[in-house]
């Protein structure tokens, strides 16, 4: 079967995109905002049925009642608010239910959600991407230990592409995150770009399946805990050369930008 997964992107969230402290760079920011532009104006081009975006919940709404590794939101709508803006988008509920069962059939367990918010690791990569239509947010604990593994993150997107595939639902995949950064911590001001260009040439190359090759050491160690929702999201697109990278810097974040929107054939 074809695959129905036709496009997908993996985008920064860094709150400082909407906060902007004197601190932050703005060349910088509007060189991100660019590249995120392009790709949603590209993304948008293919008329998708379905959007999906993976996204980490900064321990903010699951950490008091449960900690799932995988959460499905089934529910008619989403909003949240973040630095002054109001965040608000549609969710196909009936597809969020429908994947959970499918889930279920495929050996993943996912808990779902009718109230989850949005937060700003939806809202930013959202509204750079300009996108309007429905979305379906899934997400994934990639703060609180144990998180789910590389390998696992990866297969549950996989699964996920098998079954939009079976539903035949032209689907664009959506990661936010990333990359190295450490919040709260002594190492704030000190990224690890040198990881971050490895382990970006290789997705780059179109090997995505590399992602499953980090433990959680090595991803904490690095300042990358967040790419976990990468993971889910190269499950889905499989082994394929983006058509867009781009790797901003900053003194407390490593910003990388990602777009597919080519045939697999041409990619």
């Amino acid at each position: 079967m074809m695959s129905s997964v036709i496009g997908g992107a993996m985008l920064p969230h860094a709150p400082q995109f909407f906060t902007m402290p004197e601190t932050e760079d703005r060349d910088t920011v509007e060189r991100v905002k660019t590249a995120a532009a392009e790709i949603g104006t590209r993304l948008r081009a293919l008329r998708p049925d379905l959007w999906i975006i993976f996204a980490n919940d900064h321990v903010e709404q699951f950490f008091h009642t449960a900690a799932p590794p995988f959460t499905i939101h089934v529910g008619d709508e989403a909003k949240g608010k973040f630095a002054g803006r109001q965040f608000h988008w549609r969710v196909p509920g009936e597809i969020g239910f429908e994947m959970v069962r499918q889930m279920y059939t495929q050996g993943f367990d996912p808990a779902f959600t009718s109230v989850a918010k949005i937060d700003y690791a939806l809202g930013i990569p959202l509204t750079h991407l300009e996108i309007a239509d429905p979305v379906l947010p899934i997400y994934v604990n990639a703060y609180l230990p144990p998180q789910p593994s590389m390998e696992r993150c990866y297969a549950f997107g996989q699964a996920l592409e098998r079954i939009v595939s079976a539903m035949g639902m032209k689907t664009v995949v959506l990661a936010s995150g990333g990359m190295s950064h450490y919040p709260g911590t002594e190492r704030y001001g000190a990224p690890d770009l040198a990881w971050d260009r490895e382990a970006l040439a290789r997705i780059a190359a179109g090997n995505l399946k590399s992602l499953v090759g980090y433990d959680a050491a090595e991803l904490d160690a690095a300042g990358n805990v967040e790419l976990r929702c990468w993971a889910c999201a190269a499950g889905a697109i499989g082994e394929r050369k983006p058509d867009i990278v781009s790797l901003e810097p900053s003194w407390h974040h490593n910003y990388a930008s990602l777009g597919w929107f080519s045939p697999p054939s041409e990619a």
